[in-house]
C-alpha cells in the first residue's frame, strides 16, 4: 500500500526552488512560507512523470499542501531525528554531492576529446627514467632525457639511444617500441603528449605515475574499430608447423573441414581452442601488429586467411564479424564514465577548485604562512596553532598545514601548500553545501521531506490499519454501508486498505485544524489562469 503515495512524492522530490527572495508565497503554514515557483514546478514535473495524471491545479494544491502539513507533523514528533533516518539522509547526501563536485562543461570537453581521438592510433616509441621523490632527482632525470632527445634529433637511431638511456625493461627486446594505441589505453599524459605531437616529432620530458619520459610518434592512421575472429595455430615457425598449416589450410580451402571443429582438435593455442578458436574481439593496438593486420584486412564475415606467421608460430585467422567506430551520440555515456574514472578527471576536479577558489572569500594569514616557511614547520619547540587559512567563516589552523605535510613525502612547501588549500576549498564546499548550492539544497531538502512523510505514514497510518482490533471495528461499523452480505476474512485486504484511507483522512483533518493555513488566494487566481 505504500506505492500509492510514491508519484507525490516523487514529484515533489524533484522540484527545483528558484531565488525564493524574489518569489511570491503561495500559501503558509503557521506563518512559514511556500513559494509560487516551487509550486508550478512541482505541478508541471507531475504531469510529465505520471502519464495518467489529470491532476489539476486545485486538486494538486490540496496535495500539496496536505504532504507540507505531514512533514511538518514528523518534525514535532522528532522522525527527523531517529538514527536510521539520519543514516540514510547521509548517505544518500554523499551519493547527491558527487555530481556537483564535477565541472560539466569540462567533463563534456574531456568526452569530446576523447571520441575524437578514437579515430585515430597512433605508433609511438618512448624512453623512460624512473624517478625518485625522496631524491630530489627531476633535475638530473630532465637533463639526460633532454641528452637523449638530442642525440636522436641529431640522426641517431630512436632504438639505439633507447637502449643506453631507458630503464623500461622491456626495452632491450622492443628498442622503446610501444606499436599503436588510441585513447583511453594508455594513461592521460602519455596520451596527451602523443596524440599532440607531430609524425617523426620526439617530445620534450614530460611525467606519468611511472616516471619522467620522451616520445618519438613514428606514425598515425585511422582507427578501424574493432574485430572478431577466430585463429588456428601451430606454435614455432619451424618447417614442421608451417606444413601442419598448409595442410589445414587446404582442408578449410577444399571446404572439407569445419573452421570451429578443426580449431578444437588442432589449435595450439589451447585458451581459444575450447571455443573453436574465438577471440574476444579487439583492435589493431591491442594485437601483435602481424596478426592485427592480417584480421583487418579481411573483409567478408566468413572469410579466411592464407597461412602466416608471427613471433608467436603459424596461423589462420577467420574473420567473424567488423565493429566499427559508434557514433558519438552512441559512445557518450560510457565515454564519460571512462572519462571520469580516468586521471583526467583530476582536469574536471581542478575547474571546480578553480571556480570555488574565485567565489570564496580566502584570506591566507601571511605572517602565520612565514613562520611555517623554510622547513621551521619541522620544530619540536614551536607551536602552531596560529590561524592559517580562512575560508568565508572557516578557520583553519597552521597544525592542520603540519600534519599534511608530513604525510606528503617530500613535496615542495609551495606546492603542498597550494595542494593543501585546495583540498580545504573542496572540503568546505562538501560540508557547506545545502548553504552554497540552491539546487542540491532544494532536492536535499524534498528527498528529506520525502523520508519523513514515510516514517510518519509507517508508525501513524500503515502499522495501525494492520491492528486487528481496528480494521475489525471499521469492518463492523462500515458492513451495512460499505460490506453488505461480505465476510472480513474473504475480503481483509481490501478492508485494511479502507481503513487505512480512513485512518489518513482523520490525519490530514487533524493537521488541518491543529496548524494555520492561509493560501494567497491572488496567486492562486494567477496560477489557475495559468496554462500549465
Amino acid at each position: 500500500m505504500k506505492f500509492k503515495y510514491l508519484p507525490i512524492i516523487l514529484l515533489l522530490a524533484t522540484t527545483i526552488i528558484f531565488s525564493q527572495d524574489n518569489s511570491k508565497v503561495l500559501f503558509s503554514i503557521d506563518n512559514e512560507p511556500f513559494y509560487v515557483e516551487e509550486f508550478i514546478k512541482g505541478y508541471q514535473k507531475s504531469a510529465k512523470q505520471v502519464a495518467d495524471s489529470d491532476t489539476n491545479i486545485e486538486d494538486y494544491l490540496k496535495l500539496y499542501i496536505d504532504f507540507k502539513l505531514k512533514v511538518k507533523k514528523a518534525k514535532v514528533l522528532g522522525l527527523d531525528t531517529l538514527p536510521k533516518l539520519k543514516k540514510e539522509v547521509e548517505k544518500y547526501k554523499h551519493d547527491l554531492v558527487l555530481p556537483y563536485l564535477k565541472d560539466k562543461e569540462v567533463t563534456e570537453s574531456l568526452v569530446l576529446e576523447a571520441y575524437n581521438r578514437l579515430q585515430q592510433e597512433v605508433n609511438v616509441s618512448h624512453i623512460l627514467i624512473f624517478s625518485n621523490i625522496k631524491n630530489n632527482d627531476t633535475l638530473n632525470i630532465y637533463n639526460k632525457l633532454i641528452e637523449a632527445r638530442n642525440l636522436i634529433i641529431e640522426g641517431e637511431s630512436f632504438n639505439d639511444v633507447a637502449k643506453r638511456y631507458s630503464k623500461d625493461p622491456s626495452v632491450k627486446e622492443n628498442g622503446g617500441d610501444i606499436g599503436y594505441f588510441t585513447a583511453l589505453q594508455m594513461v592521460y599524459p602519455f596520451e596527451n603528449v602523443a596524440f599532440n605531437t607531430a609524425v617523426d616529432d620526439v617530445s620534450m620530458p614530460f611525467r606519468t605515475k611511472f616516471g619522467f619520459h620522451i616520445l618519438k610518434v613514428n606514425d598515425k592512421r585511422v582507427n578501424k574499430g574493432e574485430v572478431e575472429v577466430a585463429h588456428i595455430m601451430f606454435k614455432n615457425d619451424d618447417d614442421i608447423s608451417k606444413k601442419k598449416i598448409d595442410s589445414v589450410y587446404k582442408l578449410l580451402l577444399n571446404q572439407k573441414a569445419d573452421f570451429y571443429e578443426l580449431a578444437k582438435k588442432v589449435s595450439e593455442d589451447k585458451a581459444s581452442a575450447i571455443k573453436g578458436g574465438r577471440l574476444n574481439k579487439f583492435s589493431s593496438g591491442q594485437m601483435i601488429e602481424e596478426f592485427s593486420k592480417v584480421a583487418f584486412s579481411l573483409e567478408e564475415n566468413g572469410e579466411i586467411s592464407k597461412p602466416f606467421s608471427s613471433q608467436f608460430g603459424w596461423h589462420i585467422v577467420k574473420l567473424i564479424n567488423k565493429y566499427p567506430i559508434e557514433s558519438f551520440e552512441s559512445l557518450k555515456s560510457k565515454l564519460r564514465i571512462q572519462v571520469e574514472k580516468d586521471i583526467r578527471s583530476n582536469l574536471i576536479t581542478e575547474a571546480v577548485i578553480d571556480k570555488l577558489i574565485n567565489k570564496f572569500d580566502i584570506v591566507i594569514n601571511s605572517a602565520a604562512f612565514d613562520q611555517l616557511k623554510n622547513d621551521k614547520w619541522k620544530s619540536k619547540t614551536d607551536n602552531f596553532n596560529e590561524e592559517l587559512i580562512a575560508i568565508n567563516d572557516h578557520k583553519i589552523s597552521q597544525s592542520s598545514f603540519v600534519k599534511f605535510l608530513k604525510s606528503s613525502r617530500g613535496m615542495a612547501f609551495e606546492e603542498a601548500f597550494s595542494k593543501f588549500k585546495e583540498n580545504e576549498v573542496l572540503s568546505y564546499y562538501k560540508s557547506n553545501i545545502e548553504h552554497l548550492n540552491p539546487e542540491f539544497s532544494a532536492i536535499f531538502k524534498e528527498f528529506k521531506e520525502g523520508l519523513l512523510l514515510f516514517e510518519l505514514l509507517e508508525t501513524q497510518i500503515w502499522e495501525k490499519a494492520k491492528e486487528k482490533q481496528g480494521y475489525t471495528n471499521y469492518f463492523s461499523l462500515n458492513k451495512d454501508k460499505k460490506y453488505s452480505g461480505k465476510e472480513l476474512i474473504n475480503i481483509k485486504g481490501e478492508v485494511i486498505s479502507d481503513y487505512q484511507n480512513y485512518l489518513e483522512e482523520l490525519l490530514v483533518q487533524n493537521l488541518r485544524d491543529t496548524y494555520k493555513v492561509v493560501i494567497n488566494k491572488s496567486e492562486k487566481r494567477k496560477l489557475k489562469k495559468l496554462n500549465l
